[in-house]
């Protein structure tokens, strides 16, 4: 088994309507690994899904240069790519059974001499078998669910045994409880075959739980790429910061730095003291990254920052606490316990800064 990397170089797309140009994709850099689940992420509009289809050689490039394991494709076919496309929408053929759909790509390779007959039907039935449809091979689309359409799917884009697959918002239709289903699925897929997957979302729960690596995109372009854990704990800027996991920036600024320990003051006065943080210089403008987790209820003190619970959401597991800032320094997000008492709305509370979490960002 082979796998291929892809290395995106300056990738640039214009579009033109009306008299008015803008760019979808504006220089994106990106190294993808082979073997590796790389998800491209980023809300409506962000450029994702044109990236995906240049790689896929279904959109051409304004500029710039896409490789495959050192070999310039930019301008190669979408047919000699040795890539398949997985879509939101299925893509099935009606009027064909599910053995048919799967072994359609496959008899289209058999008129070029690549493949038997009995070869045909043996991989059909090993990669109905890999995405658990073997009992399903004889209905037709409209006979099966969502999720076994999208199963279908997946066969018939892996059956040819493509080296990159790629992926556009493919869970896009299915319900929250299936979409984890074929989350589980497609980590599984991945792991087995060992393909490079190339993944299109805007959701980045999915993004952080299925991927070796992120790409968070915004105008058309990367505003960090790095490992699920790397992008969480360590957002490049407020954008990224804002964007993943929920988190509040507040506004402050760098009181002394040593090391790696620094400290930071809020607008109202209160101070917070970190670890593991970038060098900014004393007296620089920051954002304080505060997560809900990272903020717990505590006693009066020096290192706590002072608010007033306004709002609060039974979660089941957890009550999310809406907390002001004091001196209009902010809102931020605080998780307790359900077994801990329940803290009034309008209480004044302190809250306590895990120092080894909360995080600044520059620009």
């Amino acid at each position: 088994m082979t796998t291929t990397g892809i290395e995106l170089r300056n990738l640039r797309k214009l579009y033109e309507a009306h008299g008015h140009a803008s760019w979808a994709v504006d220089g994106v850099d990106m190294t993808i690994g082979a073997g590796k689940f790389i998800t491209l992420l980023g809300p409506s509009g962000c450029g994702k899904t044109t990236t995906l289809r240049m790689i896929a050689g279904l959109e051409i490039p304004t500029s710039g240069q896409i490789f495959r394991d050192g070999e310039d494709i930019t301008d190669q076919p979408v047919t000699d790519r040795d890539m398949r496309m997985v879509f939101q929408d299925f893509a099935l053929f009606p009027n064909m059974t599910v053995e048919e759909n799967v072994a359609f790509g496959l008899r289209v390779k058999r008129k070029k001499g690549q493949y038997s007959e009995a070869q045909i039907r043996q991989r059909v039935a090993e990669f109905l078998e890999l995405v658990h449809l073997k009992d399903h091979a004889l209905k037709k689309p409209h006979q099966l669910s969502g999720g076994q359409k999208q199963r279908v799917s997946l066969a018939r884009a892996l059956v040819t045994d493509p080296k990159v697959v790629l992926f556009d918002e493919p869970l896009g239709s299915l319900d929250a409880n299936l979409r984890k289903i074929m989350q589980l699925e497609l980590i599984r897929l991945h792991r087995e075959l060992g393909k490079t997957f190339v993944y299109v979302t805007h959701d980045q729960d999915e993004a952080m739980a299925m991927s070796d690596s992120i790409a968070v995109m915004s105008q058309g372009k990367v505003m960090q790429f790095g490992t699920p854990r790397e992008i969480y704990d360590r957002p490049a800027n407020r954008y990224v910061a804002s964007f993943i996991g929920h988190a509040h920036i507040v506004n402050a600024m760098v009181e002394s730095q040593q090391a790696d320990a620094m400290t930071v003051r809020l607008e109202n006065g209160d101070r917070v003291g970190l670890q593991g943080t970038p060098t900014v210089a004393p007296g620089s403008e920051v954002g304080l990254m505060l997560r809900a987790e990272d903020l717990a209820f505590a006693d009066a003190g020096a290192g706590a920052i002072g608010g007033k619970v306004v709002d609060s959401l039974y979660r089941g597991e957890y009550v999310e606490y809406v907390v002001e800032l004091l001196g209009n320094a902010g809102v931020v997000h605080v998780h307790a316990r359900t077994d801990l008492p329940a803290v009034a709305h309008g209480t004044t509370v302190a809250l306590s800064v895990n120092p080894t979490k909360a995080h600044v960002v520059v620009h």
